[in-house]
């Protein structure tokens, strides 16, 4: 019998989960840097948008001053790109979180860190939609032609999107499970469930535009999110957006955190 995980204990592996998703991403991306520096871990990305570099804060006890912590990340950027961005836990990063406030540091959002505790049934597909596991070069970039669509709505750049695809063999791992909504024939819905530290994250979760308010995307993600736990995840979390927040919510995740993204220049 598994034993319970307390709510901190589950945070943790949540923030784990998190920021290994993004070092993964940056690892199909060339000459992008990675680097862990006393709790702070840092992505230079060779993809010159503050989106796509950040700093994500890692220590259990804030023991370093606020300012000291900025100026750490502003000095390790400085001479990288001109902006960058900061990722920060609602559970623990309060004083820092205080203090890009009051630099008045531009808070691009504070997603709410969400979880679901066991595997959830829900509405089936229209009759016209299929949906396909992402197993080979073709699903992927038909996966790609999804979330980059999607994305680009949000503000990310479709070529953004499209490098974290690019390295076929490291995305198709056995600790990455893909899968797209085809409606009539065509990609039109994707989600992806990352495995790490005993649980499962989602990510990516996207719906092209002609096809959006049919539920291919919280579909998508419900089995993403099962699959997860039939390998072995013993729970499933993300961090949605405040379209998908209201979406998740229905589906049965409960808010554990809120994850401030601040976009931070580095002069």
């Amino acid at each position: 019998m598994k034993r319970s995980l307390s709510e901190s204990e589950l945070l943790r592996l949540a923030d784990l989960n998190r920021t290994e998703f993004w070092c993964e991403s940056a690892r199909c991306v060339p000459n992008t840097e990675i680097v862990e520096q006393q709790d702070i871990v840092f992505i230079n990305s060779s993809i010159d948008f503050p989106a796509c570099n950040f700093a994500f804060t890692m220590a259990l006890d804030a023991v370093e001053p606020p300012d000291e912590i900025l100026a750490r990340t502003k000095a390790f950027f400085i001479n990288r790109k001109p902006a960058f961005s900061l990722l920060l836990r609602g559970h623990c990063d309060q004083a820092i979180i205080e203090h890009c406030k009051d630099k008045k540091i531009y808070l691009l959002h504070a997603a709410p860190g969400m979880v679901l505790d066991e595997p959830i049934k829900g509405k089936e597909l229209p009759s016209a939609a299929e949906l396909r596991w992402v197993e080979d070069a073709e699903r992927l970039r038909d996966f790609t032609e999804v979330v980059a669509e999607a994305f680009h709505d949000l503000g990310f750049p479709k070529e953004a999107t499209g490098s974290y695809f690019a390295d076929t063999k490291r995305v198709l791992s056995p600790y990455n499970i893909l899968a797209t909504v085809y409606l009539e024939g065509e990609p039109a819905g994707a989600a992806m469930a990352m495995l790490s530290h005993g649980i499962g994250g989602i990510y990516w979760v996207g719906t092209i535009k002609k096809a959006r308010g049919m539920g291919l995307a919280e579909y998508c993600t419900r089995q993403v999110g099962n699959a997860a736990f039939d390998l072995g995840a013993r729970k499933v979390i993300l961090q949605a957006s405040k379209f998908g927040e209201p979406v998740y919510r229905k589906m049965g995740y409960r808010e554990i955190t809120r994850y401030p993204w601040f976009i931070c220049s580095s002069k």
